[in-house]
Formats: C-alpha cells, sequence, structure tokens
C-alpha cells in the first residue's frame, strides 16, 4: 500500500516525447481525469470529495479550540473549584457543627401521682485533635494540586488528539496529490498509448497494463479520499470545524520559540502521578492524626419540677471523650499505607513510561530527517529513471511494464518522503506537548 504527502518533488521532465503524443505534464499540474464515460451523480460527488479542504487554521488555534469545548475541561475545573472550596471550609475552629440534645422525663405516664417531670437540655460542639485541622486543610490542597494536575494532563490529550489527527489528514491531502500527480502521468501515456495502439505501434497488452495501472491509481485516491473525509470528521466533532490545522507550518524554530524545557520531567502525567503521591501522603496524615473520634464539650441544663422540692435548675458542663481502639485506627492507616504505595508504584510505572517515550520521541524526530533525506534523494534519482524509459519505451527499446515498473516506484519513494516528512513535524510538536507547551 502507498503512502505520500504534498513533498514537493522533482518536476517531470520536458522534451521527452515524440511530437505526434500530447506533451506529459509536470508533477506539478493538476489534470483533470477522463470523465467521459462517468454518470453526472458521481462526477459530482468525486468533485466534492475531491475539493480542497478550507482553509487551515495553525495548530495553535485548532488545540485551544478543541480544549475551549472539551466536556473534560469543564469537569476537571469543577474538581479544581471543590477542591478549594473545600479547603477553605476546613479552616474552621470545629471539625463538624454543634450538636443539640434534649430529655424530657415525667412520671405521669406511669400513672405516679408524685408528679415528679425533668427537662434536661444540652449544646456541645466537636474540637479536633490535636494537629488534625491542619492535616486536613493540606490534604484538601493536595485534592485541589491533583484535580489542576489532572487538568493539565486531559490538555495533554487533547492536545495529542488534535496532533494525531492533524497528522493523519495532512498525510492522507499529501498522499492523494502524489497519487494525482501520477494518476495525471498516466492519463498522458493512456492517451499516447491509444494512440500508439490504434496506429498497430504496440500490442494490446501494453495499453491494458497501462489503463490496469492508472485504475489502480483512481481507487487508492477514492480510498484516501473516504479516509481524509473520516478524519476531517473527527477533527470537527473535536474543533468544531473541519479545517484540517497546519502542522507543515511548524518548523525547528519551535523549539526555541515555546519556551519549553525539552526535559521529561515536565510532562504532565509526571506532574500528575507526584500530586497524586503527595495527595496520598497528606489522606496518611489525616488518618495518622484521626486516632480516635473527635471529643465534644458544651454547655447543659437540667430542670426538675417537683412540689417541695429545693432545688429545680441546674447548669453544668457536659462533654464525651471516645477513646482509640485498635479496632478501628489500624484498618484506617493501613488502608491509607496501602494508598501512598499504589502512588508509590504509579509515580515511578509513569516516570519510567514518559521517559521512554520522550526517547522515543526524540528517536523518531531524527530518523525521520535521516529517512527524508534518503528518500528525497531516491525518489529525484527514481523520477529520472522513469523518465528515461518512458522515452525508452516511446522508441521501442524496452516494455511497457518496465515503465509501469519504474514509475510505482517512484511513487513509493515520493510516499515514503511524505510520510517521513510529517512524522518529524509531529515529533516535533509531540517533544513540545511532553514538555508541558503549547505549539
Amino acid at each position: 500500500m502507498f503512502t505520500s504527502s504534498r513533498l514537493a518533488g522533482p518536476q517531470a521532465p520536458d522534451g521527452q516525447r515524440h511530437a505526434p503524443r500530447p506533451s506529459r505534464p509536470s508533477s506539478s499540474c493538476r489534470c483533470r481525469p477522463h470523465v467521459r464515460h462517468v454518470p453526472a451523480c458521481l462526477l459530482v460527488l468525486g468533485m466534492v470529495l475531491a475539493s480542497p479542504a478550507t482553509r487551515a487554521e495553525s495548530l495553535h488555534d485548532a488545540i485551544v479550540q478543541a480544549w475551549a469545548i472539551d466536556p473534560s475541561a469543564r469537569s476537571a475545573a469543577v474538581d479544581a473549584q471543590a477542591a478549594h472550596r473545600t479547603a477553605s471550609a476546613l479552616e474552621s475552629w470545629f471539625p463538624g457543627g454543634p450538636v443539640l440534645s434534649g430529655d424530657y422525663l415525667d412520671d405521669h405516664f406511669i400513672g405516679s401521682k408524685l408528679g415528679y417531670t425533668t427537662y434536661q437540655g444540652a449544646i456541645s460542639v466537636p474540637l479536633w485533635l490535636p494537629g488534625q485541622g491542619t492535616a486536613n486543610v493540606r490534604n484538601a490542597l493536595a485534592d485541589e494540586a491533583v484535580a489542576r494536575a489532572h487538568i493539565k494532563v486531559e490538555r495533554l490529550l487533547t492536545a495529542v488528539r488534535v496532533l494525531d489527527l492533524a497528522s493523519t489528514a495532512t498525510l492522507l491531502d499529501r498522499e492523494i496529490d502524489n497519487l494525482r500527480t501520477t494518476r495525471d502521468l498516466l492519463d498522458s501515456l493512456a492517451r499516447s498509448s491509444h494512440a500508439a495502439l490504434a496506429s498497430g505501434e504496440i500490442a494490446t497488452t501494453d495499453h491494458e497494463a497501462v489503463i490496469g495501472e492508472r485504475e489502480d491509481i483512481e481507487g487508492q485516491i477514492a480510498e484516501r479520499s473516504q479516509r481524509l473525509e473520516t478524519t476531517r470528521a473527527e477533527i470537527e466533532t473535536l474543533t468544531g470545524q473541519d479545517s484540517v490545522p497546519d502542522l507543515m507550518a511548524i518548523d525547528s524554530r519551535l523549539l526555541a520559540t515555546s519556551g519549553a524545557r525539552l526535559n521529561p520531567d515536565h510532562d504532565p502525567r509526571l506532574e500528575m502521578a507526584r500530586a497524586t503521591a503527595r495527595q496520598a501522603q497528606a489522606s496518611f496524615n489525616v488518618a495518622r492524626r484521626s486516632y480516635m473520634p473527635n471529643p465534644q464539650v458544651g454547655v447543659e441544663v437540667l430542670r426538675q419540677a417537683q412540689y417541695g422540692s429545693p432545688w429545680d435548675t441546674q447548669v453544668g458542663v457536659q462533654f464525651q471523650v471516645p477513646l482509640p481502639s485498635e479496632a478501628r485506627n489500624t484498618p484506617m492507616v493501613m488502608k491509607e499505607v496501602r494508598a501512598m504505595g499504589a502512588a508509590d508504584r504509579d509515580a515511578e510505572l509513569a516516570r519510567r513510561k514518559v521517559t521512554v517515550e520522550y526517547r522515543q520521541t526524540r528517536s523518531q524526530l531524527g530518523t525521520a530527517l535521516e529517512i527524508l533525506r534518503h528518500a528525497r534523494a531516491t525518489q529525484t534519482a527514481l523520477d529520472d529513471r522513469a523518465s528515461h524509459l518512458e522515452r525508452a519505451w516511446q522508441v521501442g527499446e524496452t516494455p511497457v511494464i518496465e515503465y509501469l515498473r519504474a514509475r510505482r516506484a517512484a511513487l513509493e519513494a515520493r510516499q515514503r518522503a511524505t510520510q517521513a516528512d510529517v512524522i518529524w513535524h509531529a515529533a516535533l510538536v509531540r517533544m513540545v506537548l511532553m514538555a508541558g507547551g503549547t505549539p
């Protein structure tokens, strides 16, 4: 299967045809295919599919627009705001609200004639254990840090998704251009072979080989056009418009102008993992400071109504202090210990994964540039070879099948150059994204 791009390739040499035959278009021209036998409805559909994309926006604008309409952005922002308000609320003097309690006792319910009645009421508030309030505030702030790190990770994932779609669409668009260039050359060859067949200069098999090769190219153009339309639909879903972001406008100056420090330690995923580990440590500190239920202290009023009693009202202090219990504390603390271990494990695994991915992307960038250099040289040589074989076929020195093979090899070289060109641009952008920047 062929791959390609809009990479500028060498122009088809001029002056390589016999006078009676139509001149062959250069590789940069866009000749229209034969449509004499195509129904009008299919012709209109083909023109729609072949129409150029709307004006491409910059990759930066596409990423910003995708993030602006991403539902994950709103969800992550709500999480961060909720954690911030929780931290503010925990800066309270008491861990909970006041507790009201009351009792009413009356001996009339049991038929007694003494008339003994008791009213009792109390109001109390829970108290922080030593260091518990500060630990809870820090835990809420750690939750907020995790939520804000999650926002950066979601933004990275959205940007990578935009980059992947832009790379796919750019590659398909340039592959189609390369195929159309080859198709135009084969159109010219088909006209020449048809004239030669009519005059008896070539065999029917040669003409059929040319037609078969051209139809194969047409099929590849249709297949890639369908994939391009699907990709553009995904881009529209993600960014709100189907224009393909201009990936090829980015060059190596992006590394200098973005201000991003190309270090995997700045990857948002590592920041998220570290924030999660700190949050687990903060939760563990809360569990350590919560070694017993919160004590309560308050004021109690007691009124007793009994005929002839020398006392009827009493006021006092009420307090409740639940004692620590290993059956309660140990499972709670061990749960946080396990969470700390899992967070440390995930942080280390994330660091390893990001480090490998970063090195892989750097290697991909360098390799793509090297492949691009060789592919362009190969493309130039194979284009020249195909041109020489075309002249040799025109004078009857070589069969047409050799020319078709040479033309296909030149197309494959052009497609490899296109792939490498798109890959190195995408790798460059991916490195900036992994460093926490936005192209």
